[in-house]
């Protein structure tokens, strides 16, 4: 059995969540979620804490052919949403990850679509507008909704700041 897999048996015979394993351990939860796939290892330091954690030797979760630890037969009492739950947050932090990595790279196409947003929100709003201004303005309703269209206009304008400081931000860098 191979460190991650002994990792994962062991944090679930004990009961234990990622999260709770990795506030023993003095990780995040992305840590153990990494070590139990078997995309990382954990450090030295860390080794010691999991084995002292599972009450077995660091000696024996390194060994890929020791098994005493384990009675026969005996698996974990690992329920169906454990299993699921497990699935979830490894999909997760490989998501977050690369949405990450996709966001720093194509970043400033958000900022373009804020910027449309905007122009839309201003142009639509002048054309609202438009009419009210043959009325009187202190007439209740027309008032109001002369307000709420030169309010929306501004939320527009906003949205056209917002995307150009995101434009920016995430410009691809010329290389």
């Amino acid at each position: 059995m191979k460190l991650h897999e002994k990792i994962s048996l062991y944090r679930k015979k004990n009961g234990l969540s990622q999260e709770e394993l990795a506030e023993k351990i003095g990780v995040s939860r992305q840590a153990v979620s990494k070590w139990e796939t078997g995309d990382a290892l954990p450090e030295v330091t860390k080794l010691k804490a999991l084995a002292d954690t599972f009450n077995v030797t660091v000696d024996f979760l390194l060994d890929e052919e020791k098994t005493e630890f384990l009675k026969q037969n005996e698996q974990p009492s690992v329920t169906m949403l454990d299993r699921y739950a497990d699935k979830i947050d490894n999909c997760v932090d490989n998501i977050s990850s690369k949405s990450g990595t996709f966001f720093k790279k194509y970043g400033w196409l958000s900022g373009i679509v804020l910027i449309l947003f905007g122009i839309y929100r201003i142009v639509i709003n002048i054309f609202t507008i438009a009419p009210f201004l043959e009325f009187n303005f202190f007439d209740s309703i027309s008032g109001f909704a002369l307000i709420l269209s030169i309010f929306q206009i501004l939320i527009g304008i906003a949205f056209i700041v917002g995307g150009i400081i995101i434009i920016k931000k995430f410009k691809p860098k010329r290389t």
